[in-house]
């Protein structure tokens, strides 16, 4: 668990007594001569006022907002136990967000080439910062390129391509200098999930895009939404940070819930539409896109037959959730193109690569970055000036890792 800091947790609770107090003052005093939609509202209003000033009690108030709406961990370090997870030599890992919310060691946001941008999958919450995909592709481009190639993770745990949008909206132009050549969307499995509504679909359609939204008041009430629905709102069962035992997980679905394609399509197809948007962003950004397609293990093989894996009380199982992904892996293929697609959905993984549905151990990790170097390195305007490689290589658009290591020559 994070070391939290004890002066914050008693800023907190402080803060938490004062409103349970202010409630139940004015629950008693109006009770008996005010509607109770008024007292609901008034005890909202009250809620907001009291721990505004605790929320945004130091440091720039579009930046502050920007981190709660968006679950931004800024300048923090925190120590996790892993022992439970994976073989490891250490039994905890050092978890390091630096003053920006970003993972990594470019320093300056200036000296940043490559941004990812994800969810948990791209975090890495529970891996070393040198275990996780993004400085193995690091360190491999930096090898096979002889450049000083830097790697950035923007990747927040929870985040959809909602919060992807809300990213580009509110947190990346609050970082200075932050220009990277290339931004890698490596997204999908929190968008596969067809069975709620995307956490900003309420907003959009009662809120829009009118000015309202920009009301720290506004703001505010939507930070406590979010908030109560993360702590206390139904998670797809396949996501969770807790290990699964292989040998013992039950894949017993065999068929498509009736509802699955339908609702899967739909949910495609408003995918896309954000993608489109986020793939704009980038661009307007300054930056090139790569799009990446998600592994997972919801879905095995049995005898030529795809079983899926079938939570115990849920209507919807691993085939339902595969489906999904599938349809957003072909809207994204559509989307960003071939040329700028990397396939990891399709890479060969071991059960040992992952710890739990979604989430991979370093074993895995390492398959994702040697995959991504591989297919930047060749398609990258830096590979070309390697020393290692020639003209017609470049020219043909036939560079590998392989042609790094054993030095061809023109032919």
């Amino acid at each position: 668990m994070p070391q939290q800091s004890t002066g914050m947790a008693a800023i907190w609770m402080a803060g938490w007594l004062l409103n349970t107090l202010a409630l139940t003052v004015a629950g008693r005093e109006l009770g008996h001569d005010v509607p109770v939609f008024v007292i609901m509202i008034m005890r909202s209003l009250i809620a907001m006022i009291i721990l505004t000033p605790l929320i945004l009690h130091k440091g720039d108030v579009r930046q502050r907002f920007a981190n709660l709406r968006l679950n931004i961990v800024r300048g923090r370090s925190f120590d996790f136990d892993v022992s439970d997870l994976y073989p490891s030599r250490s039994p905890t890992i050092r978890y390091v967000r630096d003053q920006y919310g970003l993972r990594g060691d470019c320093g300056p946001p200036g000296k940043i080439d490559i941004l990812t941008v994800g969810g948990s999958t791209t975090d890495q919450r529970l891996l070393s910062q040198d275990a996780t995909f993004q400085s193995v592709m690091q360190a491999e481009l930096r090898r096979v390129t002889g450049t000083a190639v830097c790697v950035s993770n923007a990747g927040v745990d929870g985040h959809s391509t909602y919060g992807h949008l809300r990213s580009f909206q509110d947190w990346f132009p609050l970082i200075p200098g932050l220009k990277p050549k290339l931004v890698i969307f490596s997204i999908g499995i929190n968008d596969a999930d067809f069975t709620s509504a995307g956490p900003n679909e309420f907003e959009d359609r009662i809120l829009g895009h009118s000015s309202l939204k920009e009301l720290r008041i506004v703001q505010l009430g939507l930070w406590l939404r979010d908030l109560l629905k993360g702590r206390f709102g139904r998670r797809p069962a396949f996501v969770s940070h807790h290990r699964v035992d292989w040998a013992s997980a039950r894949y017993t679905e065999t068929r498509l819930a009736p509802d699955t394609p339908e609702r899967a399509e739909r949910n495609a197809a408003a995918f896309r539409m954000r993608l489109r948007r986020l793939v704009g962003d980038a661009h307007a950004l300054g930056s090139d896109v790569v799009c990446v397609t998600q592994p997972h293990r919801f879905v095995r093989l049995d005898h030529g037959r795809r079983t899926g894996f079938q939570p115990a009380g849920e209507a919807h199982g691993g085939l339902d959730f595969d489906y999904s992904l599938r349809l957003i892996n072909q809207a994204m293929r559509e989307e960003c193109g071939n040329a700028r697609l990397v396939d990891v959905y399709n890479t060969p993984f071991e059960d040992g690569d992952f710890y739990d549905m979604v989430h991979t151990t370093p074993s895995g990790a390492r398959k994702i970055g040697l995959q991504l170097a591989g297919f930047i390195a060749a398609s990258a305007p830096w590979a070309c000036r390697h020393p290692c490689v020639t003209s017609s290589l470049c020219a043909a658009k036939a560079v590998s890792t392989s042609d790094f290591s054993r030095c061809p020559t023109e032919k």
